[in-house]
């Protein structure tokens, strides 16, 4: 075992792993099962937004209200990054992982037949926390059959699966709400994870550091042995994250069609903002390497430019602006979240790995919860579009504060170099 308590040699057999993203056959099939979960992760979360306007017109209500359906489902997510993160370590990630997958194809189908706003709380609630339980649990999982030199860069390229199928879910929300309706796109978020389950269940090897390891997964761990400070800021840092990720993603659509954009062009963009998402990720996970902090130091600023950019441009009406400024924005905000969660991947010991990622996601999904509704706050207030994604910029920008600071205290990081 090295000293981040991951294994000293290649993980169940896997003996012929090459420098660079090279995958032994274990290795691969455990990374690529796990993408497809992250991308359907991705797909359910983004396709609440544009669908949103369809929502509120067939359920008769408020747009600024809508706020509250975004939200819910953070907070779902919060406890099941918290829930589930802990009992992957205790339990095994691998069954926690198909459980997670579980509850959010059933929310998808749940979303799809809601006919009142209470009805479409719980179910988008009952999705957030499934995902929110899905998501440290695949990065453990990646992370734990991956030597410590090439965790980095895997754990920030999976991360890509999520914005690649929000581009998915992007697009096809964008042509399939004229024709089929919104809720065609939750019965495929509903299919799609439930055919996976079972393939999960029979391919996946069990985690072999996280089971039964009793007190060594006490959150309270996380602030023990030098831990605090490092914590604290990688903490702080996810939550400006998910505030600027989450807000943008959620609101993009509605804030666009009331800039006079239509529905399918809204959708579109939010769909390019992905796509960005996608490239920056893997561009930033082939990089990385060890020097992870440079790379966030760069991505925070330049995603706050350029999130301010896209209110700015939204006020021409002018498409080809708008989507370049969006494309951009996706690349390096969502390459900072690839970051910050290989980060809290590699900082921590193996025994606590998802306890340590669910309790970075889940602080941070506080600000995914306060961000979308403090965006309908200001749709209700009137605020034009260009100063709302101005307020959006902000996160990103003390984000790099944070992360600098994180970047001081030379934490526990494989590598360990800014």
């Amino acid at each position: 075992m090295t000293m981040d308590g991951s294994p000293s040699l290649p993980v169940n057999g896997a003996s012929t792993e090459q420098e660079g993203f090279g995958l032994t056959g274990l290795q691969g099939r455990v990374f690529a099962l796990c993408a497809l979960v992250a991308f359907l992760d991705g797909f359910d979360t983004q396709s609440i937004g544009p669908a949103a306007p369809a929502i509120v017109a067939a359920l008769g209500i408020k747009l600024s209200a809508f706020g509250s359906v975004f939200s819910i489902s953070q907070i779902g997510f919060l406890c099941g990054s918290l829930i589930f993160s802990t009992a992957g370590d205790r339990f095994g990630r691998k069954k926690i992982l198909a459980l997670s997958t579980t509850l959010f194809a059933l929310a998808s189908l749940g979303t799809a037949l809601a006919d009142s706003l209470p009805l479409l709380l719980a179910a988008r609630l009952l999705a957030g926390l499934g995902l929110g339980g899905a998501t440290p649990n695949f990065v453990g999982l990646v992370s734990e059959f991956s030597r410590p030199d090439l965790r980095t860069r895997r754990v920030t390229i999976l991360w890509a699966a999520v914005p690649f199928g929000g581009m998915a879910g992007a697009f096809a929300s964008s042509a399939a709400l004229p024709t089929l309706g919104w809720q065609a796109m939750f019965y495929l978020g509903c299919a799609a994870p439930m055919l996976l389950v079972p393939l999960l269940l029979k391919l996946l090897p069990e985690s072999t550091e996280a089971a039964h390891r009793g007190d060594d997964i006490a959150a309270t761990r996380l602030f023990a042995d030098g831990y605090a400070l490092r914590t604290s800021w990688l903490w702080l840092a996810s939550f400006m994250t998910w505030t600027m990720l989450i807000s943008v993603a959620f609101w993009t659509p509605a804030l666009l069609k009331s800039a006079g954009f239509t529905p399918a062009a809204a959708a579109s963009v939010l769909a390019f903002n992905n796509a960005g998402g996608v490239v920056g990720t893997l561009f930033i996970g082939a990089a990385i390497g060890r020097r992870p902090y440079t790379a966030l130091l760069i991505a925070f600023p330049a995603a706050a430019a350029l999130i301010a950019g896209i209110g700015l441009l939204a006020g021409g009406g002018a498409f080809i602006p708008v989507v370049s400024a969006a494309t951009l924005a996706g690349f390096f905000s969502s390459a900072a979240a690839g970051g910050i969660l290989s980060v809290s991947a590699g900082l921590y010991p193996g025994s606590m790995r998802a306890t340590g990622v669910g309790w970075a996601l889940g602080f941070g999904r506080i600000g995914s919860i306060v961000g979308p509704m403090a965006v309908g706050l200001l749709v209700a207030k009137a605020w034009p579009v260009s100063a709302i994604y101005l307020s959006l910029a902000f996160p990103a920008a003390a984000a790099t504060l944070f992360v600098a600071l994180l970047a001081r205290r030379r934490p526990v990081f494989q590598g360990g170099r800014i």
